[in-house]
């Protein structure tokens, strides 16, 4: 009931926006009916709802090798993933899903179709390298909760609003560029509002996903045992991080899949770290930082699942013994709410107050212009906008890269443990451990770098003097002289979706993360005050 009022009440708003906008339209244009505008629309989604799955297996066959299995085939790999399969359908009266497997190490399942009755599960091969035949059977329980609640068809109608609200902003911002009357002005009223809520309907759609992958969590509860999907969560992260294959299919389906890359990443090295020290305690307390730091809320609203340790979390309730029980953990470990937030508001001010400069200056401008107090002048205007963007970066580089005191030593697993640390104000720290690659596998110019040491790995990353430039060069001609060698690294220490040290020192060789940014501040700084000379003289 719960699941049918939250996408009932979301997709009512993004529909209410949708009409609001076509509303406008109609009203420009009096020759045009508000109805056939509508009617178009429906037609066209309509028809794309009923082609997208054949769209989707022809693509997928193409791109990424798709192979369509039978369920006796599936049952020869895991058996009980196939009674699970053979359970729900019986269960819910509709026919066995077409089964696809894809051959790429990377563990990822997703589902998609019209209905239940044309539905699709596919899943890679690496779900049945990392994961036992009990958590396999979860990750097709989680899949079948999809199609059991036809959430693909939900999430359909709520991404094609927001993709047909985008697409009437840039039509309507192209006529009033080209139109020369009344209707030119018109045009900018329904760009602006079909902007904002473009905007407000991606967070919506986010939203909604996340409470939708909430509700196919529980449904694989209930059909298999909680556990078993909170350990395959965490495995198929690491299988992420520790893949061969390239990311792209995880990447192009993250959307519509178990997992998606960033904190298939993350989590991947909290799990290599907690495994290799058989810590379970440790994983625990660095999977809290998910639903106790109060920056995990604003990272996971752009991400289209929950973050893992919320997941998790939330399948403990359904079981007495918990893969990790996050409530005695949090009765052994204080947590200082008033030490977290103070953090996060500090946090907040240094990134926000410049962005609210940034976008409130034109209004206060023209306030001031108007009343004569500053001149009227295009270079007063942007001098006086570079400014804001220049003093913006120079304090988020003094506050997020502090000098004061040493490097204090420490270990991967002590870092994604602390639940106080930030996104925004690094920790500064020193890690011996070895080079094992670069940060972004493949890439033969890549600048940044992993480091293990005896409790795990992290990324690192470079910045050159010289920026984007020299970060090339270092990646090109000088980053793989370091892979396999046992070294020491300085920096400061951020925990975003991705954790991640901006390196001060790698061995003998100096990054420059604070530097670059104050030079790139500095640079603004004075440009605006030429720009801001010029124009008073």
């Amino acid at each position: 009931m719960r699941l049918a009022l939250a996408s009932g009440f979301t997709l009512s708003l993004l529909l209410g926006l949708l009409f609001a906008v076509l509303g406008s339209i109609s009203l420009v244009y009096t020759d045009l009916s508000f109805y056939a505008i509508l009617g178009l629309v429906v037609l066209f989604n309509f028809l794309m709802w009923l082609v997208s799955p054949k769209i989707s297996d022809f693509t997928y066959r193409f791109t990424h090798g798709l192979e369509w299995i039978t369920l006796e085939e599936l049952r020869d790999i895991s058996p009980a993933s196939a009674e699970v399969i053979e359970e729900v359908t019986d269960e819910y009266d509709y026919s066995t899903p077409k089964l696809g497997i894809i051959r790429d190490s990377n563990p990822q399942a997703f589902t998609y179709g019209s209905g239940r009755w044309n539905s699709r599960i596919v899943v890679t091969e690496g779900i049945f390298e990392y994961l036992d035949d009990n958590e396999a059977s979860s990750v097709y329980a989680h899949e079948l909760g999809h199609i059991t609640n036809r959430d693909f068809i939900i999430m359909t109608v709520a991404n094609t609003v927001v993709q047909t609200l985008f697409l009437i902003y840039i039509n309507a911002r192209r006529q009033a560029i080209r139109a020369r009357d009344r209707k030119g002005a018109a045009f900018i009223g329904v760009a602006v509002a079909a902007y904002v809520f473009y905007f407000i309907g991606k967070y919506l759609v986010y939203y909604l996903s996340r409470v939708r992958e909430y509700y196919a969590d529980k449904f694989a509860s209930e059909w298999t045992d909680p556990n078993y999907l909170s350990s395959a969560l965490i495995k198929i992260s690491y299988g992420i991080l520790n893949s061969p294959d390239n990311k792209d299919l995880v990447q192009a389906t993250e959307s519509m899949g178990i997992m998606d890359l960033e904190q298939g990443e993350e989590k991947g090295a909290v799990y290599y770290n907690a495994s290799n020290l058989g810590d379970w305690d440790a994983l625990g307390k660095a999977l809290m930082f998910d639903f106790k730091n109060p920056w995990a809320s604003l990272l996971e609203l752009t991400s289209t699942h929950p973050l893992t340790g919320k997941r998790i979390k939330a399948m403990n309730k359904y079981t007495d013994q918990p893969f990790i029980d996050f409530d005695k953990l949090l009765e052994k470990t204080e947590v200082s709410k008033s030490r977290l937030y103070k953090g996060f508001f500090k946090d907040l001010s240094v990134i926000g107050v410049p962005k609210i400069m940034f976008f409130t200056f034109p209004l206060i401008y023209g306030g001031l212009a108007l009343a004569n107090a500053v001149p009227v002048s295009i270079a007063v205007f942007l001098g006086g906008w570079a400014l804001i963007v220049g003093f913006g970066a120079v304090m988020k580089a003094v506050y997020s890269y502090p000098m004061r005191g040493g490097f204090s030593k420490s270990t991967v697993m002590d870092l994604l443990g602390n639940i106080y640390s930030s996104p925004v104000k690094g920790e500064k720290t020193s890690v011996e451990g070895e080079i094992i690659g670069r940060g972004n596998a493949g890439y033969f110019a890549g600048s940044d770098l992993k480091i293990k040491d005896s409790t795990g790995m992290i990324h690192l990353g470079y910045t050159s003097l010289f920026g984007r430039l020299g970060n090339f060069f270092f990646g090109w001609r000088k980053a793989g002289d370091y892979v396999d060698q046992k070294i020491t690294i300085k920096g400061w220490y951020f925990r975003g979706l991705v954790p991640r040290i901006d390196m001060h020192e790698l061995g003998d060789k100096r990054s420059y993360p604070k530097t670059w940014s104050l030079i790139k501040g500095v640079i603004l700084v004075v440009v605006g005050l030429v720009l801001v000379s010029v124009g008073l003289i």
